[in-house]
């Protein structure tokens, strides 16, 4: 049986339609639409419904907004959506078609445009009563709102909040004025902001190519339901939040001698820097993770060349996939060492003095796009990225890190940064902390997919790739797409046999 699980949606935009004790108007008229069909032409009444509020409200006369907000305010809020809100009703819309239990809260009825906070005590209980929170919120010059960042403040100034959100879900969406609004950055930066609140982040699933979140673009107040793409985004990150919450909070764990099988992939190193290191951690995590290293930092990878159908076939996760065969390229022979993980740690050197560095990053990360196109081979694991390096706050990799594995379909937490100084033993206090939390969540994420006892059954959509979508429909038509579904399916269901405990959870005790 699973423990219910909690998304709470929240809207960062001072334009929200629906506030205070009317918010729950929301969550009664989303429990009424019954199919995608009707929850479209929902939102787009709803729209319709809040431009027309704009209009009542003094845009008809050309008032100034300052007095057409007033005027809004002063409204019960419960009809309409603003854009912000339209894209996270249909995401907790598809959270709850997966069987979540969903809530909905505005900031604008907490962080008032003077600044100050209303109803702190009763903000705080919403937090603490959620497994994950799904923000939704307006660009600002490719940023985050003030609204998003005033909630990152409360949860940081509250010592007991803080700790109760470390290992809780995250997700988000961003409405821009344009498809190329800022969305992404906004994305990014919200998700690098909640998981240094000790937050796990994921994007959205794989029905529109999992990316960093929904993104919507919506050029005036009631347009957004005319962005159908960024609509589904959005349902997208709905149904992975629901379905990452899932795995999280089943009453599994693993047998008791079984533990994460946590990989340390070493892309970029100087002076055995990275290795040495990674094999200090592994010593110090034996007693909860089964660690290997796959050092890659001197092996040749040659580069992706960006072919139009990649992965080359439909097959077995076994069989390597990319068109690149031999003449020297290492990945083939170490596609399998790539398989049969729970975690993966990508461990990074970086030196001022670059002529010490030896580097596959970003080779690696453009050669395993096969693994993505290849129905997600990577889907939920736990990444938890590690940097060394001699000069913080320059080096970009922790970022490029998160922003490139989390495509994958991953979950990710929050990067380590070491600090190399100039001799001595670096300090790996921080990083062995956030290990052991990534482990622990790594062991509760594989036991919940393992209980499952079915394949997650992803397939890769070739967005806006013509000759992979043509190849896509032909592979449909062959056997070998069943046959690679069946096989993960099987090879799921022997290693729950394998590794699940079947009974109650029970709290695991990982620490080092």
């Amino acid at each position: 049986m699973n423990h219910p699980r909690r998304l709470l949606g929240i809207t960062a935009s001072l334009r929200s339609a629906r506030r205070g004790v009317a918010e729950e108007s929301l969550l009664t008229e989303l429990a009424s639409i019954e199919n995608l069909e009707q929850l479209l032409e929902w939102i787009g009444q709803q729209s319709r419904m809040h431009l027309e509020q704009f209009l009542e409200a003094g845009r008809r006369e050309g008032k100034p907004f300052e007095e057409i907000y007033r005027n809004l305010q002063k409204l019960p809020g419960n009809k309409g959506l603003s854009n912000s809100e339209a894209a996270l009703a249909a995401a907790l819309w598809a959270a709850r078609q997966d069987g979540t239990a969903i809530g909905h809260l505005s900031l604008s009825d907490h962080f008032k445009v003077s600044g100050k906070v209303r109803e702190p005590d009763l903000l705080r209980r919403r937090l603490l009563e959620s497994d994950g929170i799904l923000l939704s919120g307006p660009v600002y010059f490719g940023d985050r709102s003030s609204l998003a960042e005033s909630l990152v403040d409360f949860i940081a100034r509250d010592e007991t909040l803080r700790q109760s959100m470390e290992g809780r879900l995250f997700g988000a969406i961003s409405v821009g004025a344009k498809r190329n609004g800022g969305q992404e950055t906004t994305l990014i930066y919200q998700m690098l902001d909640m998981m240094a609140l000790g937050f796990l982040a994921v994007g959205n699933d794989s029905d529109t190519t999992a990316q960093y979140g929904g993104t919507c673009h919506a050029g005036d107040v009631g347009t957004i339901h005319k962005d159908r793409y960024g609509i589904d985004t959005s349902m997208g990150v709905g149904r992975r939040m629901s379905h990452v919450l899932d795995y999280l909070h089943h009453d599994h764990r693993l047998k008791a001698g079984e533990a994460p099988r946590v990989l340390f992939l070493i892309l970029q190193d100087a002076d055995g820097i990275g290795l040495a290191q990674a094999e200090r951690l592994t010593t110090r995590l034996a007693g909860i993770a089964a660690c290997s290293i796959l050092d890659l930092s001197s092996r040749e990878i040659h580069r992706c060349i960006a072919c139009d159908i990649c992965p080359t076939h439909v097959d077995l996760d076994e069989i390597y996939r990319c068109i690149i065969h031999g003449r020297g390229d290492a990945l083939e022979s170490l596609h399998e060492g790539l398989l049969h993980h729970d975690m993966l740690v990508p461990v990074t050197v970086t030196l001022r003095d670059r002529s010490r560095v030896r580097s596959n990053y970003q080779s690696f990360m453009e050669r395993t796009r096969y693994l993505r196109r290849g129905d997600y081979l990577w889907s939920d694991l736990v990444v938890a990225p590690l940097s060394f390096t001699d000069h913080p706050g320059e080096d970009l990799l922790p970022v490029r890190m998160i922003t490139s594995l989390i495509r994958h379909h991953t979950v990710v937490t929050h990067p380590s940064v070491v600090t190399l100084g100039a001799g001595g033993e670096p300090d790996l206090t921080l990083a062995l902390q956030r290990l052991n939390l990534a482990v622990r969540t790594a062991a509760r994420l594989t036991a919940g997919r393992l209980a499952a006892t079915s394949a997650n059954n992803l397939r890769y959509n070739p967005v806006g790739y013509i000759l992979s979508a043509h190849k896509s429909l032909e592979d449909e038509r062959h056997a070998l797409r069943q046959r690679m579904v069946d096989e993960r399916k099987a090879q799921l269901q022997r290693e729950a046999e394998r590794r699940l405990d079947r009974a109650p959870d029970r709290d695991q005790d990982a620490s080092a």
